[in-house]
């Protein structure tokens, strides 16, 4: 039985050295793992500065957007108030304008009239003294 418990206590041997060698081998994988965490922790720190700075300038242009838009909302007030000052005045003017434009232009147009039709009469009657034959002959 000797040889049996000889053989035993090597592969016990062999159990332990090889669990030795895993655990090693295990330390050794976790001290990279771990230099692995600390270099992406150092750049995510770098990440999360340059995000902070980013949130930052954003607030900062929002703030000077929001300063710009106020005296743009107050020109575009005093712009719709011009606007509907000069629409008003508009319709007024053509309300006072239109109603003596439209008689002036209907007397125009009665004056033209009643100019043509005399100079029609007029062209009618001394025409009529006048023959409108071919000098007074018969023939073709």
């Amino acid at each position: 039985m000797l040889p049996l418990v000889q053989v035993c206590v090597v592969v016990v041997s062999l159990a332990v050295v090889a669990i030795a060698v895993a655990i090693m081998r295990a330390v050794v994988l976790v001290g990279r793992a771990t230099a692995d965490v600390s270099k992406m922790t150092g750049e995510i720190r770098l990440w999360i500065d340059e995000a902070n700075a980013f949130t930052r300038e954003a607030r900062d242009t929002v703030a000077s957007v929001q300063g710009v838009i106020a005296p743009l909302r107050h020109v575009a007030e005093r712009f719709e108030a011009i606007g509907v000052h000069t629409a008003d005045l508009s319709a007024a003017v053509i309300g006072e304008v239109e109603p003596p434009l439209r008689t002036a232009l209907a007397l125009a147009r009665g004056a033209r009239s009643g100019a043509t039709y005399l100079l029609e009469r007029l062209s009618q009657r001394f025409n009529l003294g006048r023959s409108a034959t071919n000098g007074g002959s018969d023939h073709e």
